[in-house]
């Protein structure tokens, strides 16, 4: 049995906080890359994993990996990157194949949880579970309550996790000789029998940048103990209480307060008496100027927050610049919008929302910016 993960397709709203198109499967988190996250659990599992992609920078990370085989996505869509791992030498001979969305956020545990079934039954089980906020566009399963055996779909509570163990001449024949698309060919699979596995544990779809700051949330739960390196230039008055992560390079100024759970990445600056704390992620090289208070929130890459700055439940994209004395504003998930709706399987009542400033921005200062918005530039 052979895993493949595919990370090809269109970084959607998520450009916003990268700065570029691409594989949302590069999006950073407190634990490394989600491709990283995503290989690493499969080859716990798999002698190799095939990595398939149109992403160049997703060809250099797998090159780079033990263990992970590149496939390149000649053809756009869900079909087109199957078919292209169904027609390498990755599966050739492998009669079941485990496929793995690269642009969702899990437990680990769902992975095991699927690959235990398989080996022990050895047929063909697709992963299902059911989101608090459905969205027109997932293929949605009705199961048989006692034997688990997905009836139907196009309708029901369940919706595809992006985890899938099938055999691929089945799936190989009607993507890639029929032409069917792969929500018609697993309509054609269930007829001939497809059991499911219910999960019912963190489940994040990145499909916006609101799901994407819920799953470094979750992510930042992970960070267990305070592990300062040792290359980390920390000034004697700084407080940092736990859990907390501090990268090489890092460099955590006077009388600066951390507070975890919280990451702070590979050459990050966290200027004078500026307070960080309740899930935040600060990531490479990002800067936070003096006074400055953010919680809850993501800077993304050599992202700049200007001193006297307060950030609440938001998201600052790669390289924007925020000036001195920006506010974000948050209101409580209830009363957003529909279009800032999360797809996930977590419980929000207790989250905030707050505003998402796009990779490459810039505020001036004294700008106050309205919860549950993206930032425009006057």
């Amino acid at each position: 049995m052979k895993g493949i993960i595919l990370a090809g397709g269109s970084a959607k709203r998520l450009k916003l906080v990268m700065g570029r198109d691409g594989s949302r499967s590069l999006l950073r988190f407190p634990r490394g890359r989600l491709i990283d996250i995503h290989i690493n659990t499969m080859l716990k599992y798999f002698d190799s994993v095939a990595v398939v992609s149109d992403d160049n920078l997703v060809a250099n990370y797998c090159n780079n990996m033990g263990g992970c085989v590149f496939v390149e996505q000649r053809v756009k869509g869900i079909e087109g990157a199957l078919c292209s791992a169904l027609a390498s030498s990755v599966v050739t001979g492998e009669r079941l194949i485990t496929i793995l969305y690269g642009d969702i956020y899990s437990e680990e545990a769902m992975i095991s949880s699927h690959i235990a079934k398989v080996l022990r039954d050895y047929e063909p089980l697709i992963t299902i579970t059911k989101p608090v906020v459905m969205r027109g566009s997932f293929l949605r399963i009705t199961v048989d309550p006692i034997d688990q055996r997905v009836t139907g779909i196009g309708r029901g509570p369940y919706v595809f996790a992006g985890l899938l163990t099938i055999d691929s001449s089945v799936l190989r024949e009607l993507l890639c000789n029929k032409g069917k698309g792969f929500h018609d060919a697993i309509g054609e699979i269930v007829a001939k029998g497809l059991r499911a596995d219910i999960w019912i544990g963190e489940w994040v779809d990145l499909d916006t940048p609101w799901d994407y700051l819920l799953a470094v949330r979750l992510d930042l739960e992970k960070v267990k103990d305070t592990v300062i390196e040792k290359e980390a230039n920390i000034s004697s008055t700084a407080v940092i209480e736990g859990p907390v992560y501090v990268a090489k390079d890092a460099r955590i100024d006077h009388y600066a307060v951390i507070k975890g759970p919280a990451y702070i990445g590979n050459g990050v600056l966290v200027g004078a008496h500026s307070f960080v704390r309740n899930h935040v992620a600060l990531f490479d090289n990002s800067i936070v100027g003096a006074y400055t208070e953010i919680k809850r929130s993501i800077v993304y890459t050599k992202a700049k927050i200007g001193s006297h700055s307060y950030i609440a439940d938001s998201i600052i994209g790669a390289y924007a610049s925020l000036a001195p004395y920006t506010v974000t504003t948050n209101i409580p998930y209830g009363e957003v919008s529909e279009e800032i709706k999360l797809t996930s399987t977590q419980p929000l009542e207790a989250l905030k929302i707050g505003s998402v400033i796009p990779a490459r921005s810039k505020t001036r200062p004294h700008e106050v910016i309205e919860p549950a918005t993206i930032y425009r530039e006057q």
